[in-house]
């Protein structure tokens, strides 16, 4: 049977991802660091959609935590087709303000640990190749400034020019390397006043748009595309506006 590993799938954007990928066959890794309860729902859920799965425990910020998740991947399957990288860290705060630990954990865990992952579960990828697809966020390819989550954006920005240097090191080996963006979700830490105001096609997007993308890529009939970026936005990643402006200006809310 074929694998997947969804990173930080106890709960919401990976436990989406993670139910999704099982519905189209896959054993299905629920990795979680400190959220054991929400991680054992989300493998009952899975059950009762018909799928197969197992709980895997790591913190994705510890090189031996990282050997270790592989290791039980391999002695549990024996191999691994999908892997999500989707753990994320997203600490905004005023750039000036913003403590030096709190930047190196972001780009540690948003974009070194991806590396380390990668490289360390290479060697179960099959033959026949597979597929690896990194979280970012719309607009990711549009490089920009702010001063409210600067650590962030440049961990994301740096998993993008990740996924594509990966695409071209393993095209040969038929491992497709992409990356799926989302845009402001219905759950997302900061919303909108107005998903009008922000979002062309009217609506906040869904956990549910995310994970079909992400089951898309996976999957066959994208078995031709690979270093691509993939925006999950409603189109609001063609807004020049940011919620960093909004913020000041009043008009948006954190959860």
């Amino acid at each position: 049977m074929k694998a997947a590993l969804v990173t930080g799938s106890a709960r919401r954007l990976g436990r989406g991802i993670a139910l999704r990928l099982a519905q189209e066959g896959y054993f299905t890794f629920i990795h979680y660091r400190t959220s054991p309860g929400e991680a054992k729902s989300t493998l009952q859920a899975l059950k009762k959609l018909g799928g197969k799965g197992a709980l895997i425990q790591g913190d994705l910020g510890s090189p031996a935590d990282i050997k270790r998740l592989v290791a039980t991947v391999r002695k549990k399957t024996g191999r691994l087709d999908v892997l999500v990288n989707n753990v994320g860290v997203y600490k905004p705060g005023p750039l000036l303000k913003y403590s030096p630990e709190d930047f190196e954990t972001t780009l540690r865990l948003n974009l070194s640990s991806c590396f380390r992952l990668i490289q360390e579960a290479l060697p179960l990828f099959p033959a026949s190749g597979g597929s690896i697809i990194n979280i970012g966020y719309a607009g990711v390819e549009n490089i920009t400034g702010t001063t409210h989550n600067t650590a962030y954006l440049i961990s994301k920005s740096g998993l993008l020019i990740l996924t594509k240097s990966l695409a071209q090191a393993l095209g040969s080996r038929h491992i497709r390397v992409n990356m799926v963006s989302p845009g402001i979700l219905s759950n997302s830490v900061e919303l909108p006043e107005s998903a009008k105001d922000w979002v062309p096609l009217g609506r906040l997007g869904t956990v549910e748009d995310v994970a079909e993308a992400v089951a898309f890529l996976a999957g066959k009939k994208a078995d031709y595309i690979t270093g691509v970026n993939l925006d999950i936005s409603g189109g609001y990643h063609l807004n020049l506006r940011s919620l960093e402006t909004d913020r000041k200006k009043g008009k948006s809310r954190r959860r």
